[in-house]
């Protein structure tokens, strides 16, 4: 399996995640369903139902963190030049259509969030992103709709 990139800054956060799963919220619901359990009846406990629930959750999502720290290859995205695209790069795009710009960050697939503007590397968009150089002009196609941007800006983003 192909590791997938991803930034020291989303990895610390991944981790962060990880340990406060393992050590404050599972022991948390441990001990609530340990005394959910003392009321009797687990069957029709719905405490100690929920406990089990909210454990399972925890330990799916324990799964899944650790799968992403166990494949993962982490990038100092300060050690990476920013005068092309590349990982770790804030590129402001001007659409030659509409005169409207627009700013992405390229992160890896387990860092990206639409709301912050984090596309992945392995996106359409990211892969067709990665190399542009400033005032480069392309064409990009998605779902039969053509773009046309121009790069107006490359830096490297600083993420905290």
């Amino acid at each position: 399996m192909q590791k997938e990139l991803i930034t020291e800054f989303g990895y610390k956060n991944i981790v962060k995640e990880f340990k406060n799963l393992l050590e404050v919220e599972k022991p948390h619901w441990v001990k609530e369903k340990e005394v959910a359990a003392q009321h009797g009846d687990r069957s029709e406990n719905a405490e100690y139902i929920s406990a089990k629930e909210m454990i399972r959750n925890i330990d799916k999502r324990l799964r899944f963190l650790e799968k992403i720290v166990n494949n993962s290859t982490v990038i100092d995205t300060t050690k990476i030049p920013h005068i092309k695209v590349n990982f770790g790069s804030q590129v402001t795009l001007l659409d030659l259509n509409t005169d409207e710009k627009k700013v992405y960050i390229i992160v890896g697939t387990f860092e990206t969030n639409p709301n912050e503007n984090k596309i992945s590397n392995k996106s359409p968009l990211g892969i067709a992103l990665l190399g542009k150089e400033l005032n480069e002009e392309f064409e990009f196609s998605i779902n039969n709709q053509s773009f046309e941007y121009e790069v107006i800006d490359v830096q490297m983003y600083r993420f905290y």
